[in-house]
């Protein structure tokens, strides 16, 4: 005999089932930290982002748990991406935020990674951003055709910093002079000003507009990125330098991180219900009126990219031609994997 439970009956055990799930997520968050390591110093744009981001997620978590930032810099966040991977704890209460370079700098080498980029659990990006090169007022560059014209003494603090004006001497013929060993996007802005250096690329635009540097203390060279920001519309565009096929491949591998600048992501092995709980609480934390509040004094943007969009990213990027990531890693002085 069939037997058709009513459909209120199924409801019912549905939505009991779901607060119970609820529940349990709430029962293990509640009274705990999670930790939000971030791979850069504190004081630059990705810590600005971070510290934010802790004020407000934990009262969007099932159990309000405190969360704090960490700060693990080195190696452009390289470093707190395989502490992350290989030695955080994996329930769920460790969470990273990195340069979004890391996830697609394995597929070109070079670098120290000790991950797969595509076995993170991603929990969301608070922003894309643009990023620029800049130069001093005090020197005569004013565009990136300058720089392609004569030699410019440029600052790297590691990762994009040094990635992409190598990216633009191999393709475009610039002339970036690299001075390397700054502690980060602070220490660039500061060597800069003190006359170290004329200028550095591979920083966001976000960043240097919350630092001042774009009232009148910086030349924009030009802006690097997928798409044009509509906040620099007399800015040279790189893609626009692109001479064929193969540079602009190129150009959309090195350059496509932008549109999840500052990832936020959980180890591997994290269980399942718990990476929804903070998926879902990132994307709530991202409407939240007093983060926007927030991120407007602080002038930063939010533009979020959820995590499974950050997941797709990644898995899409390792599917790029073997010979682009090759010629990529050429470029870069890498061995592509």
């Amino acid at each position: 005999m069939n037997f058709v439970l009513p459909f209120a009956v199924v409801l019912f055990a549905s939505s009991s089932f779901q607060v119970a799930h609820a529940e349990n997520i709430a029962d293990f968050y509640r009274g705990k930290t999670v930790n939000l390591t971030v791979g850069f110093n504190p004081g630059g744009g990705a810590d600005t982002y971070a510290r934010i981001i802790v004020r407000h997620l934990g009262k969007h978590i099932p159990g309000n748990p405190t969360v704090i930032v960490r700060n693990m810099q080195g190696a452009g966040s390289v470093i707190a991406a395989n502490h992350l991977y290989n030695v955080a704890a994996k329930d769920g209460t460790e969470l990273g935020l990195f340069a979004g370079n890391i996830t697609i700098d394995p597929l070109m080498g070079g670098t120290q990674h000790k991950y797969d980029a595509r076995k993170f659990n991603w929990i969301g990006a608070p922003s894309s951003d643009s990023n620029v090169c800049l130069a001093s007022p005090k020197t005569a560059f004013k565009t990136i055709d300058d720089v392609i014209a004569r030699e410019m003494i440029t600052g790297t603090a590691g990762t994009s910093t040094y990635d992409f004006p190598v990216v633009m001497n191999n393709v475009l013929n610039a002339k970036f002079k690299l001075v390397k060993g700054y502690g980060g996007s602070a220490a660039l802005r500061l060597a800069m000003e003190r006359g170290e250096i004329e200028g550095f690329c591979g920083v966001g635009f976000n960043s240097m507009r919350t630092a001042g540097l774009l009232d009148g203390r910086a030349n924009i060279l030009v802006q690097v990125g997928l798409q044009k920001n509509p906040h620099m519309p007399d800015v040279p565009f790189i893609m626009d330098y692109a001479k064929n096929d193969q540079d602009r491949q190129i150009f959309r591998l090195v350059f496509g991180w932008l549109d999840l600048e500052r990832p936020v992501g959980a180890p591997p092995g994290v269980p399942e219900d718990r990476v929804n709980a903070l998926r879902g609480a990132f994307d709530s934390a991202m409407k939240d009126p007093a983060l926007l509040a927030d991120a407007q004094k602080a002038q930063v943007d939010i533009d979020p990219m959820t995590g499974k969009a950050i997941a797709a990213f990644v898995e899409e990027a390792y599917r790029t031609p073997p010979e682009v990531a090759a010629k990529a890693a050429q470029y870069l002085g890498r061995t592509a994997q």
